[in-house]
């Protein structure tokens, strides 16, 4: 591997393989994001969050990410839906009271199904969604594809994984 010293301290360090799996997962999800004309954004951050040192906890945190996505996805459409249907005003003071208060099943959600580990990727999913749709696009396609991009990073991170644990 590659040596470089930081100035500041002068201790050499090297990059490892899960600095080198990250680059690689990332780069895959900018070029499937690039095919699907979609925003890598999403998948990127979830292959970073999957990407562990083995392709065992890779796992864990992969299926920790599929379960709090989908739990936040469907609160994320249920809440698109429930504003629009009882018209609250999107990015209104209503409107966020209201995504607080959907924080309680998203939670609850959680604890009730035993996955206490993705209630915060299952809040952050949910956040993401009603935050930052705009109203210009069918709340179900929205979150279907937040959900799909998300996804696609943690497949994609595992798969990686999975053939630069093989070599090693």
């Amino acid at each position: 591997m590659e040596k470089f010293t930081l100035d500041k301290d002068k201790k050499t360090t090297f990059i490892g393989m899960r600095v080198v799996k990250t680059v690689i997962a990332v780069y895959i999800c900018f070029l499937i994001s690039f095919i699907r004309k979609s925003p890598p954004f999403y998948s990127a951050i979830a292959a970073i969050l999957c990407m562990q040192n083995t392709h065992a906890n890779s796992l864990k945190v992969g299926k920790n990410r599929m379960i709090g996505t989908m739990i936040g996805g469907f609160y994320g459409f249920i809440a698109i839906l429930l504003a629009d249907f009882i018209n609250i005003k999107l990015f209104s003071y209503i409107y966020y009271l209201t995504l607080c208060f959907f924080l309680v099943p998203i939670i609850y959600t959680n604890v009730y199904c035993k996955t206490a580990k993705s209630t915060y990727i299952s809040c952050v999913v949910f956040l993401s969604i009603t935050v930052s749709h705009g109203g210009d696009i069918s709340p179900i396609f929205f979150g279907l594809n937040r959900i799909i991009d998300t996804l696609i990073g943690i497949i994609v991170s595992l798969l990686i994984n999975k053939i630069y644990s093989s070599k090693d």
